[in-house]
C-alpha cells in the first residue's frame, strides 16, 4: 500500500474538519460521535503520515489504531499522541466512539518550542515515545479535555486583537500538560489489556526498531544483534506472531517509503535510492521491480497519469 503524507494546509482544507479559522496553526476535532470515515476518507485513505502533531482523547467507545504497522486499542480515557514519525496504517471505529482531539501543525509546535525551555527539552521525548498511547486518570483527562475546549472558545473569537497569541499560549500549555503526565509516568506505560508472550514482546520491540532504522538498516541480522538473538530465532518469534518474516516487514516498510518519495517529482530515483541508504540506482531499481513488478519510472509514470 502507499503511504500518504498530508500536510497540515491539506487538513485545513479536508471536507470531513472544521472550517479553518484564522489562527491556521490548530485544528480542534470535537466530534459527538466518531466514525473511521472522520478520520480517514478517500482523501486520506491508509496509510497515512501526517505533518503534524496530533492528540486525540477517547470519552467513549473504542478505537484500533494500526501505528507503524502495530495494532493498539484507544479505549476511554487513553490518549493517542501521533506525529510525522507515526505512519497509521488502519483505523477502526467502534461502538460510537466519542473523542475530542487537536491538532498542532509543526509550524506552531516549533515556535512552542524556541520560546519556551521545558517545550524545547520535552518536544524530542514528545516525538520518539515508543507507544502513542497513554492511559489518563481521570482528573489528568479532565485536565486535557478542558485545555483543549479552551483552545476550541479561542478559535472562535476572530475578532479578538491577541487571538493568535492566546490560542498559542493555550496549545503551549496543552502541551506542557502531557509532558507533565509523561513524566509523572517516569518513562511511559502502555495499557495492555493482556500480559504479553514472548513472541509478542521480541515482535513489537522488531517493529519498534525497525520503523526507526529501516532507511538505514535492511538486513535482519541488524536487527536479530541489536535484541540479543540470532537471525534465525528473531525470524521464528516475528513470524509465529505476525505471519511474516522479518525481511518481508523490512521489505514491505521500504517499498512503502519508496512509493512516497517517488510520488514527489522533483526527486530523482538517484535521490530516492540515496534517501533510502541502497548502495547505487541500480540495486534500488531492481528491489522496487522485484516487490511491485515494476521499475521505479514505471511506478513514477503511473502515478502520475492518474
Amino acid at each position: 500500500m502507499d503511504t500518504r503524507n498530508i500536510n497540515f494546509e491539506d487538513l485545513l482544507k479536508s471536507k470531513n474538519l472544521p472550517a479553518s479559522s484564522p489562527v491556521e496553526d490548530v485544528i480542534v476535532l470535537d466530534r459527538e460521535i466518531l466514525t473511521s470515515q472522520h478520520v480517514l476518507n478517500q482523501e486520506t485513505s491508509s496509510p497515512v503520515r501526517y505533518n503534524a502533531y496530533a492528540f486525540i482523547i477517547c470519552t467513549y467507545g473504542e478505537i484500533s489504531v494500526s501505528a507503524n504497522y502495530i495494532p493498539y486499542r484507544l479505549t476511554k480515557g487513553s490518549l493517542l499522541k501521533m506525529s510525522n514519525l507515526h505512519i497509521i496504517n488502519d483505523i477502526q471505529v467502534r461502538n460510537n466512539c466519542k473523542a475530542i482531539g487537536v491538532i498542532i501543525s509543526r509550524d506552531l509546535a516549533m515556535s512552542i518550542r524556541r520560546d519556551t525551555p521545558v517545550a524545547k527539552k520535552m518536544m524530542p521525548t514528545l516525538k520518539n515515545l515508543p507507544e502513542p498511547i497513554i492511559k489518563l486518570e481521570d482528573d489528568e483527562m479532565r485536565v486535557l479535555t478542558e485545555n483543549i475546549l479552551r483552545i476550541k472558545n479561542n478559535l472562535k473569537k476572530t475578532d479578538h486583537a491577541f487571538q493568535s497569541a492566546i490560542v498559542k499560549n493555550e496549545t503551549s500549555n496543552f502541551l506542557m500538560e502531557v509532558f507533565n503526565i509523561i513524566l509523572q509516568r517516569s518513562g511511559i506505560e502502555t495499557q495492555k489489556d493482556k500480559k504479553e508472550s514472548r513472541r509478542d514482546e521480541i515482535f513489537r520491540a522488531f517493529m519498534q526498531l525497525m520503523m526507526k532504522h529501516y532507511k538505514e538498516q535492511h538486513e535482519v541480522a541488524y536487527y536479530a544483534a541489536e535484541l540479543g538473538m540470532t537471525p534465525d530465532n528473531l525470524s521464528r518469534s516475528v513470524i509465529a506472531a505476525s505471519n511474516k518474516s522479518p525481511l518481508q516487514w523490512i521489505n514491505d516498510v521500504l517499498v512503502t517509503e519508496a512509493k512516497t518519495l517517488l510520488r514527489n517529482p522533483d526527486a530523482s530515483v538517484n535521490q530516492v535510492a540515496d534517501e533510502l541508504h541502497f548502495g547505487d540506482q541500480s540495486s534500488f531499481g531492481k528491489f522496487f521491480k522485484r516487490n511491485t513488478g515494476m521499475s521505479p519510472m514505471e511506478y513514477r509514470k503511473k502515478e502520475q497519469n492518474k
